[in-house]
């Protein structure tokens, strides 16, 4: 494994989907937080949903951008940014502004060095990845802005809360780092379902 693997493997589906799932839980024990986590849903949604429409489309019917070389938003690229920032940000609740902007940069270089790691993998061209860093960089700043409130950062702050939050991260890391989930062959049987075509639409021009 070389060292931009071992970073891309922090974008991995594989990974990021319990991550989120386990953030959603957390946000809503012991004290439920309902309002946290139906904002966390809701931004898991938009950018998962986001980067499997614009695969969907291109995979199903060539739909994209013209003259881009382009088969859809870097989905590692968008879970991450959307993810470490998130993570940092919820666990850094009761310190001060400047250790919770610190820590928010620090799960924001995460997710920026698994962009980086795409391209230099060549498993996305610069359009997909600027995307896909574009959709997660938006919808993170939503949530984030509306968790940093005052009255939430007083609720969420909970010791027992974060330390949850924390072991549990570590163990899903511990667990789930390093394997790969199945989500382009899942997509183009999707795709392939929806367009009733024989073949899915690939990339036109090659990454070099």
């Amino acid at each position: 494994m070389t060292i931009w693997t071992a970073i891309t493997s922090f974008g991995d589906s594989a990974l990021l989907l319990p991550l989120i799932a386990w953030i959603a839980i957390c946000l809503l024990l012991p004290t439920p937080g309902w309002r946290d986590a139906r904002r966390w849903a809701i931004a898991a949604a938009i950018c998962g949903g986001g980067v499997m429409l614009s695969k969907l489309l291109f995979m199903a019917w060539g739909i994209g951008p013209p003259g881009l070389n382009y088969t859809g938003f870097s989905g590692h690229t968008a879970l991450a940014i959307l993810v470490w920032p998130t993570l940092a940000g919820v666990l850094s609740l009761g310190g001060t502004r400047r250790q919770r902007l610190s820590m928010i940069a620090l799960g924001a270089c995460v997710g920026a060095a698994v962009a980086v790691s795409r391209l230099v993998l060549k498993v996305h061209s610069p359009s997909e990845v600027w995307l896909g860093a574009i959709l997660g960089a938006a919808v993170v700043t939503w949530f984030l802005r509306g968790l940093m409130r005052g009255e939430v950062n007083a609720r969420s702050a909970d010791p027992w809360r974060l330390a949850l939050l924390g072991g549990g991260a570590v163990a899903i890391g511990l667990v789930c780092y390093g394997r790969v989930f199945p989500s382009q062959h899942v997509l183009q049987d999707i795709a392939l379902w929806l367009s009733g075509h024989p073949n899915v639409f690939t990339r036109r021009v090659g990454l070099g």
